[in-house]
């Protein structure tokens, strides 16, 4: 999934972590530097304000789970100012990571992000092996015999078929069962 960052993207992200703790991030400023080593940054200065790294959050190949967990790590460290009157990596901190479902690690781990690209790039091939699968496909399901898949439901690799076998019975299968378990006729 490609995916830029822009500030309403942010926002809509901060957005959405207001609502589930009641504080106001959202609403602070963001601004972009290029920095390669600090992916973001919170600062309590002035009423607060958000920081992150153009050089990540505008490559478009910057896993999206990276980008997300960036923006809730900083958020944690204004919840925790706000509601503990606390900053850095302590243990009031990692609660607030917790509740807003970032990860409480203190680096970025590149290791993590190669995981998270490879995981991405091995989705796009099962999908696309997927593809091949049409309403009108015959299949031989081991149980059930043949049948004929007679409508597709979903999208990328979370795709279901509805198949219709000789007996009358319609069965709800997953897509990646059938490719894994079934012979295509």
């Amino acid at each position: 999934m490609k995916n830029v960052w822009n500030e309403t993207a942010i926002r809509n992200e901060l957005a959405k972590l207001d609502r589930k703790t009641g504080l106001k991030g959202a609403e602070l400023p963001i601004t972009f530097n290029n920095k390669i080593h600090t992916l973001g940054s919170y600062s309590s200065a002035d009423g607060g304000a958000f920081r992150f790294s153009g050089y990540y959050f505008g490559n478009s190949s910057w896993p999206i789970e990276e980008a997300i967990d960036t923006i809730r790590h900083e958020y944690a460290h204004y919840m925790d100012h706000k509601l503990y009157g606390c900053m850095g990596h302590g243990p009031s901190w990692k609660k607030c990571c917790r509740e807003v479902g970032a990860l409480p690690i203190r680096c970025y781990s590149k290791k993590r992000a190669q995981y998270y690209i490879e995981k991405r790039e091995a989705e796009r091939r099962k999908s696309a092996e997927l593809d091949g699968y049409k309403t009108g496909c015959f299949i031989r399901h081991p149980k059930f015999g043949n049948g004929k898949i007679v409508e597709i439901i979903g999208t990328d690799t979370k795709r279901c078929a509805v198949v219709l076998f000789k007996n009358g019975e319609k069965k709800k299968l997953s897509l990646s069962w059938i490719d894994e378990n079934c012979e295509r006729l």
